[in-house]
């Protein structure tokens, strides 16, 4: 069992660290897209037919850390 949960936290920090520097755009809890610029991302968002609000951050690179928010 210990290793099918440390298998899933392997694969979230692989997904995770694609998103470093990275524009992203959550609902309800999920990236519903993600984008170098803020631009190109919020194009995406607009033609985004969910009804739910969104959430947007940049997603901080490794060596800058973490936020606090």
């Amino acid at each position: 069992m210990k290793k099918q949960k440390s298998l899933a936290k392997e694969r979230k920090n692989r997904n995770v660290k694609k998103l470093e520097g990275e524009w992203v755009a959550f609902a309800n809890g999920k990236i519903v897209a993600h984008e170098g610029t803020l631009k190109k991302l919020m194009k995406k968002v607009k033609r985004w037919k969910g009804n739910q609000k969104t959430s947007i951050m940049l997603m901080p690179k490794r060596i800058e850390g973490n936020y606090i928010i």
